[in-house]
């Protein structure tokens, strides 16, 4: 079982993450020698906080994307609603113009049928 570092340890290791994220070898040559850890402790310990940085990062970035996303597609919604109307709208407006359509054309059969029959009884 790993043995976990002390607190006065881990405030160096910080200090020095703080500093710099890379260590020279000077660096890491001086944080063995007052932290009393192993270089290669040392130099994991940075890798792994290195790479917690990283998750950090690319958590936040992913977070403001997600977020990103649901406003588009919150957008697009609202969006596609408002065109379901106006499609429901115009598909209405067609109906009543065609059954005006339907109505008129009665109106002009009756006419030029009234027409036809006065021109042919001379009541013109």
């Amino acid at each position: 079982m790993a043995k976990r570092f002390e607190k006065y340890q881990i405030d160096l290791l910080k200090a020095a993450f703080e500093e710099s994220e890379n260590l020279t070898n000077e660096k890491k040559i001086y944080l063995a020698r007052v932290t009393r850890l192993s270089i290669r402790q040392i130099a994991s310990w940075f890798n792994q906080k290195r790479a917690q940085k990283r998750e950090k990062e690319s958590r936040g970035e992913l977070e403001r994307i997600n977020t990103e996303l649901k406003k588009t597609l919150q957008q697009q919604k609202e969006q596609e609603m408002q065109l379901q109307n106006e499609l429901q709208q115009n598909q209405n407006r067609e109906a009543e113009l065609q059954e005006e359509n339907r109505h008129l054309k009665h109106w002009l059969s009756i006419i030029i049928c009234s027409l036809i029959i006065c021109s042919i009884s001379g009541c013109l």
